[in-house]
């Protein structure tokens, strides 16, 4: 069923359970069964494989009588007291005496990106534990008196007899670009969120938040002194994830992170450092000259990957790597190009994603701002101002007054309760049941695509606006960004993410809003005080930055084969043939888009990579 993953967790907590696994495990994993490494203690078994490098042999301790233990997959970069056992053998054992002493809290203090797992068989309790911003995946099947938990969702629908679809969570990928919810695609599989804690004592199971982030206490220190925290704090961060490293890269766009990164990584090595970066050539879209800025600036191997019309078709080859769809308009692609160019040069590959939500940066922030301006617009006034903008044509580039515009005037009136979330649908749900075919059963549906995003804005209940909203992405949005760096695994590659380090982060949470935007829409100010002394100014100081840039939208109207295959994809015939939605509401948004009175690209590519995903998936299902 599934061969050649880089990564593989699997595992069963219950006696039952580690019969089922055991006699499934040949036929889940074909020729990896004979690789995996295995554990077993009275109540749990165990398979893992890790051909990245990323679990040494000692990220485990077991008792004596093999009654309790400790294990980790993935990576702990440091935890107080103990980062100068790191690497040794009784390193592992000293964090589950620590464990013992502290009980949850524990958990609170841990650095790293993993899943973390503690038996205590003679109270007969199994404790699964992810990582503060869920750098690594954690998948549960669960049973009447047990459960099976994962890496990868694969792994556990060949355990579950007859896997059914959830078709709520095909609505909220849709109306997101990603699935934001705890549900994933299949029914019986959940996930386990971030910084959560799954507990199985006696066959029951609760599962428990370990980590908040704390937005109410605020710095009340000098610019200076903040920038000079965070550049110390962004330095730790980034030596911590060097350790053991021996072939280091990075992602570089040119941006404040990336370049940041680089710098500090510079800073710590005088070996090689290898940096990739992409380009789409064409006005608005290509801003390759500032990450050769920072290359030369810091003596990095850089290697630039043109990403042409014709490779969106490696789309076809990326979805069998997705535990569910997910797309950002073809810029996962772009993540896709940078890996496979980076495969066998890096084993280490820093990002600057995090950045974003650490200083405010994207404009979905200075949207939020501006919308408050608008509610004391009269309201007979307002709606007519926004039908003239969404009447706005589209234009073929990407920072265009009308573009704004209009995206703003169509995504305004979604709920207001979405946060940040308004600026980043696709779909209302009057939309989303226009599309679905009755057969779809979108009325039997409780609940709202909307919910789960919802759900935990409320959770978010910090003073101002700005706060709620980065607390809320770090648990939504920021899920979609790693889902997207987890491509380069396939390519035996260890990502690095020092801006999603929990002290940063909660360094961060501490300054005040208007330090990250400044005025009105001065987006990173405070962060362009921090990385001033480390990067060239031109680099420091832009105001022209794009973010990841790809002319999807053009593509789609104007190059032959992209079109052709957009068309092929969402053939009448395959609409039909996949039931879920109604053919003349396709042709619909593509008739629109090709003529340029609407930019349907998110719509489109979004139902391109869920058609092209349930053909690689669901073939059993």
């Amino acid at each position: 069923m599934i061969n050649n993953y880089s990564r593989i967790l699997l595992g069963a907590v219950g006696p039952l359970q580690k019969i089922k696994l055991k006699e499934k495990i040949p036929d889940i994993l074909l020729g990896d069964f004979q690789k995996m490494h295995f554990l077993e203690t009275e109540y749990i078994a165990l398979y893992y494989l890790d051909k990245t490098g990323s679990n040494p042999t000692n990220s485990f301790w077991i008792s004596p009588d093999k009654g309790s233990g400790i294990f980790w997959f993935g990576e702990i970069y440091d935890y107080p007291g103990l980062g100068n056992l790191l690497g040794e053998e009784k390193f592992a054992q000293s964090l589950f005496q620590e464990y013992k002493k502290k009980g949850a809290g524990f958990f609170k203090q841990l650095n790293g990106a993993f899943v973390l797992l503690i038996w205590d068989d003679a109270l007969k309790s199994v404790l699964l534990a992810r990582d503060q911003f869920g750098i690594e995946q954690l998948f549960i099947y669960q049973t009447q008196d047990g459960l099976f938990f994962g890496s990868k969702i694969d792994l556990l629908t060949g355990l579950v007899d007859n896997p059914v679809i959830e078709r709520s969570a095909v609505l909220k990928y849709l109306t997101f670009c990603y699935n934001p919810g705890e549900q994933t695609f299949y029914r019986e599989i959940r996930r386990i969120r971030p910084a959560h804690i799954l507990s199985w004592k006696r066959e029951k199971i609760r599962i428990e938040n370990y980590w908040h982030l704390n937005f109410n206490e605020k710095l009340n220190v000098s610019e200076t002194e903040i920038g000079e925290k965070i550049r110390e704090h962004l330095q730790t961060a980034v030596k911590i994830r060097l350790r053991h490293s021996k072939k280091t890269g990075a992602f570089l766009s040119g941006g404040l992170d990336s370049s940041s990164i680089v710098s500090l990584l510079r800073k710590q090595r005088s070996d090689t450092i290898a940096t990739f970066s992409f380009r789409c050539k064409g006005e608005s879209f290509d801003e390759s000259n500032y990450a050769q800025m920072v290359a030369d600036e810091f003596n990095t191997e850089h290697r630039l990957i043109d990403y042409g019309p014709e490779d969106v078709f490696k789309i076809e080859e990326m979805v069998s790597l997705m535990d569910e769809p997910f797309c950002d308009v073809g810029i996962n692609i772009g993540t896709y190009l940078l890996a496979q160019s980076a495969g066998g040069t890096a084993q280490d590959l820093f990002t600057g994603d995090g950045g974003d939500e650490l200083f405010a940066g994207h404009p979905v922030y200075v949207a939020d701002k501006t919308a408050r301006l608008f509610r004391w617009i009269p309201w007979p006034v307002k709606p007519l101002l926004f039908f003239w903008g969404r009447r706005l044509s589209d234009s073929e580039k990407k920072k265009n007054w009308k573009v704004k515009v209009k995206r703003f005037s169509e995504s305004y009136f979604y709920p207001e309760e979405l946060g940040t979330h308004r600026w980043r649908a696709y779909y209302t749900s009057s939309d989303m049941e226009k599309l679905s075919n009755p057969g779809f059963g979108f009325s039997e549906l409780t609940g709202s695509p909307f919910e789960d995003v919802i759900g935990i804005n409320q959770e978010c209940s910090h003073s101002d606006l700005l706060s709620r909203s980065l607390c809320s992405d770090y648990q939504t949005v920021v899920q979609f960004y790693l889902r997207r760096m987890d491509l380069v695994r396939h390519f035996g590659m260890k990502p690095k993410f020092p801006m999603l380090d929990p002290n940063v982060v909660s360094l961060c949470a501490k300054i005040p809003p208007d330090l990250k935007i400044k005025g009105f829409g001065d987006t990173k100010y405070i962060e362009r005080i921090a990385v001033d002394p480390l990067l060239p100014y031109a680099v420091a100081h832009r105001k022209d930055k794009l973010g990841h840039s790809i002319p999807l939208k053009n593509w789609m109207r104007n190059h032959p084969k992209v079109k052709e295959f957009m068309l092929d994809v969402l053939s009448e015939s395959r609409i039909k043939n996949r039931g879920y939605f109604r053919p003349d509401r396709v042709r619909c948004m593509i008739e629109e888009h090709l003529s340029s009175r609407r930019n349907h690209s998110h719509r489109l590519w979004a139902l391109m990579v869920l058609e092209l995903w349930m053909e690689k998936h669901l073939r059993s299902v």
